[in-house]
């Protein structure tokens, strides 16, 4: 696997205790170019340790062992391991595609992506299952209630992921 380091401004330094427990799947609406200009910006206060893209490519925009701002708005949460009053930034990874919601993701985003979520799962021993890898809807399913949007197949995701875990 091929991760192209591309490191951004928009992060906290290490997890203040916490290790990654989950994963958190989102579409980025819009291109990989565009996340890594915006995550770059400070007015934005957003990043992602991931980015696939739809050839497959995949960035690397925050060390797994910091913490991206990718997840931290709570709100009317549906993810059953939620820690109260802990920000859900400080033990997920969060792992951005590029594309637009409802656009079905491509055979090679499938691909890249199952490989990545099978090698942090055996790294931080998180469990393959839809428990830990969630949309971001089901931590706040008012505002980001499109994303990860209906593009992607979790059961497929997590199923390829099996075959490489």
């Amino acid at each position: 696997m091929n991760i192209v380091w591309k490191p951004v401004r928009n992060k906290s330094n290490g997890r203040f205790g916490y290790k990654p427990e989950a994963i958190v799947i989102h579409i980025a609406e819009g291109w990989l170019n565009g996340a890594y200009s915006w995550f770059n910006n400070p007015t934005s206060q957003a990043s992602a340790h991931y980015m696939i893209g739809k050839n497959g490519v995949i960035w690397q925009f925050v060390a797994d062992e910091d913490t991206a701002w990718h997840a931290g708005g709570v709100n009317q949460p549906r993810w059953a391991l939620l820690k109260p009053r802990i920000n859900p930034n400080l033990y997920t990874i969060g792992i951005e595609h590029e594309g637009f919601t409802g656009e079905p993701w491509t055979q090679e985003m499938y691909e890249a992506s199952s490989e990545l979520i099978a090698s942090l799962c055996t790294k931080y021993k998180i469990p393959l299952d839809r428990n830990h890898i969630i949309g971001h809807n089901q931590i706040n399913s008012v505002s980001r209630e499109r994303c990860p949007g209906t593009g992607v197949d979790f059961d497929k995701l997590i199923e390829l992921a099996k075959t490489k875990y």
